[in-house]
């Protein structure tokens, strides 16, 4: 069945929705979009402003200034700075929650282990941290020392940034006066800035969102992903499939879905138990399966140790509703980040079985039960594990015998598992041979791709759209987020994608590597690990960031917490592409500090495109300056 606005490159996602289309159910995301009609001008361009009841105020032509006298640059700018503030909320609330885990495995109480002992002496090493001792009292020191930065205040420098960062980047910093304190205070700052006639100094609000990037960018992204490192593993080579065809109908089917993986790699573990496979087989199932979706799936491939117990990734964030329209789904363990309202609309309607189970403190949706006995607790993990696994078990028994449960055919071998170690020993233990392959113009450089997925061009286009052409341009991929699904499922990330789509330097380099084309570097959250490997590449050729030939890019940015991706990025260095155009346009100086001004200050800046091909362009010309 054609549709005429369901535009998306995934067959998948076509077929389900041509099939939710024949049962009369139209009310996807693509029809939410259509319904919408066309977006308000003024919103778009950050010229609108609702803080407080005088308003709405909108700048234009006849009145340039809100009835306060704010004027459009003042206006953008605490706009951005409102998202900026909500998203780094968002990452250091992963943070927190790895904060109590790691308290949880210092006092012996959560089932977790340190799996990277050498990465977790590097790390305390860097912090100048007492390394003797065993290694819960290691785990100890490292949660106090994170705590303590955690709290800061806004005038005490983290401690992280200046131990970690290379010190081109520090002085910047302080000669900027962004050298930002912990993220609660810098928060509480920024929350202030933003109310009426407080902060209206669009240059203020700028150089405040650089603080939240960095506070965030190192407590959140950087310090976090070393913990999921040194807990689960460091990044080692991973394969398995992907699409929303890894789903098998006969088996009770648990998707962990979001982006914080400490429960779901409970449950996938716990899963494979004899007890509860066979508890699964007494009630008709082949047994059980655990998929990732979203970034929680994507932490969890990206080792060997955690990957096993996977059975596949069903796909990025707009995904999430033709997955449970399957019927095959017996329950969707929610974490933080990207739990679709939608999909309770979906459930309710089609009258599903499927469970729909929040694990998160922070996720609740309307219709939707939340047991607090399932909020994630790393000190009963476990037991919340068990239960969670037999609700899935019970939601199986009540598959309804009418509804036809319809699993599309497509999925896609990937290639997994790319960090810092694992890209060094593919280059035989040294970055030599990329570097080599850039200087001698057999690629052209590196883009670190974090992107989420969004509706204004239907389901992934641009991004997939945008990715060919970099390949096309011998411009290698470093990817992580909902992006990494897309790439995934439509074959970027195995043999076909160097085959298929890489130019002939790249392909050339890809081939003797044997790697593919886009690789793998996991979650949105693992910005952290792009950002550890820029700081170590610039250590190893003992330059600043921003003399390296990377550009960062978000072709689809959606959640606010992106925007702390691209502040970090910014921050070190590196220019970053993103798109749908922000909402600062409606700002003539603020949009030009931006795109223009802030690389006197940065060595980078933001750049915006709204075309995929001439976006491509761009970033090809941006790393040709750095390498001429």
């Amino acid at each position: 069945m054609s549709c005429d606005y369901c535009t998306t490159p995934h067959q998948s996602v076509k077929e389900m929705h041509s099939y939710l289309t024949s049962m009369g159910f139209k009310h996807t995301f693509f029809e939410r979009v259509k319904r919408q009609g066309a977006i308000c001008y003024f919103g778009e361009q950050g010229r609108c402003c609702t803080l407080c009841p005088d308003g709405p105020c909108r700048i234009k032509r006849r009145a340039p200034k809100g009835k306060c006298g704010i004027d459009a640059d003042g206006l953008a700018a605490r706009n951005l700075l409102r998202l900026v503030n909500q998203g780094g909320a968002a990452y250091t609330h992963d943070f927190k929650t790895t904060l109590k885990t790691l308290k949880a495995i210092a006092e012996g109480k959560a089932p977790f282990e340190v799996k990277d002992k050498s990465k977790l002496l590097w790390f305390m090493e860097k912090l100048e941290l007492d390394t003797e001792g065993s290694e819960q009292e290691l785990i100890g020191r490292l949660v106090d020392f994170l705590e303590r930065e955690f709290m800061k205040d806004i005038n005490e420098p983290l401690t992280i940034i200046e131990k970690l960062a290379p010190e081109s980047r520090v002085h910047i910093w302080k000669s900027l006066g962004i050298l930002p304190g912990g993220y609660i205070f810098e928060s509480h700052e920024a929350s202030a800035k933003v109310m009426p006639n407080i902060d209206t100094d669009y240059i203020d609000l700028s150089l405040t969102a650089l603080r939240l990037g960095l506070s965030a960018g190192f407590l959140a992204n950087i310090a976090t992903t070393l913990i999921r490192d040194i807990i689960f593993g460091s990044p080692d080579i991973t394969e398995g499939y992907a699409d929303i065809g890894v789903l098998d109908k006969d088996y009770v089917n648990i998707v962990v879905h979001g982006h914080v993986p400490w429960m779901g790699s409970v449950v996938a573990r716990k899963a494979k138990e004899n007890k509860f496979q066979n508890i699964a087989k007494s009630i008709g199932a082949k047994g059980i399966k655990v998929y990732g979706s979203l970034c929680t799936g994507q932490e969890l491939l990206q080792r060997p140790d955690t990957a096993k117990y996977l059975d596949g990734q069903v796909g990025n964030w707009l995904t999430q509703e033709f997955v449970a329209a399957t019927g095959a789904v017996d329950a969707f363990l929610m974490d933080k980040n990207c739990a679709a309202p939608g999909m309770a609309n979906l459930v309710h309607s089609l009258k599903l079985h499927t469970k729909l189970i929040p694990v998160s403190s922070v996720v609740r949706l309307r219709d939707v039960e939340a047991k607090q006995e399932y909020m994630y607790d790393p000190t009963r993990a476990e037991e919340q594990a068990e239960k969670l696994i037999m609700e899935a078990i019970e939601a199986f028994k009540n598959r309804r015998k009418t509804y036809k449960i319809h699993i599309p055919k497509h999925k896609t071998h990937y290639i997994a598992g790319f960090g810092v170690e694992s890209l060094l020993k593919v280059l035989g233990g040294s970055p030599d041979p990329l570097f080599e392959a850039i200087n001698s113009g057999t690629i052209k450089g590196v883009v670190g791709l974090v992107s989420c997925t969004t509706m204004k061009n239907g389901h992934g286009t641009f991004t997939y759209e945008f990715i060919k052409e970099l390949l096309k341009r011998d411009i290698l991929v470093l990817i992580a987020g909902c992006a990494s699904s897309l790439a995934q499922v439509e074959g970027l990330t195995n043999s076909k994608g160097r085959k298929e789509f890489a130019g002939d330097g790249l392909k050339a380099v890809c081939e003797a590597l044997d790697i593919p084309p886009v690789l793998n570097f996991g979650s949105c959250l693992d910005t952290g690990r792009m950002a550890l490997l820029i700081i170590a590449l610039a250590d190893y050729l003992g330059v600043d960031p921003s003399a390296l030939p990377v550009v960062a890019a978000a072709p689809e940015y959606y959640n606010n917490d992106a925007l702390i991706d691209g502040l970090l990025a910014v921050s070190l260095g590196i220019s970053t592409y993103v798109n749908p155009v922000p909402p600062i346009v409606g700002g003539p100086a603020f949009t030009r500090l931006l795109t223009r001004d802030i690389e006197g200050m940065l060595g980078a800046r933001f750049m915006i495109q709204p075309d995929p091909v001439k976006a491509a362009e761009l970033i090809e010309e941006e790393l040709k300056k750095k390498t001429s």
